[in-house]
């Protein structure tokens, strides 16, 4: 929640000071970048350990089920 506020800070500096302008507009854009990141891992972290699981089943039961593979989005290229 700080990177947020954080950044929108640098932005509303960005648009106020215009002498420092430039310098406010790079720091908001990296704090920005972290912020992406930060969501990136985090949307990382909790499907991660599902897939791990979902992995274990499939090890231990020493085999794949497959599933059709024709849905309404391949609907197109399958006829």
């Amino acid at each position: 929640m700080l990177w947020y506020i954080r950044t929108m800070y640098l932005g509303i500096q960005s648009r106020r000071q215009k002498e420092h302008q430039r310098r406010f507009y790079w720091a908001m854009m990296y704090e920005y970048a972290d912020v992406n990141m930060l969501r990136l891992l985090e949307t990382f972290l909790e499907s991660a350990p599902q897939l791990v699981l979902q992995l274990c089943i499939m090890i231990q039961k020493n085999r794949a089920e497959t599933l059709p593979c024709k849905g309404s989005c391949f609907a197109p290229y399958l006829e």
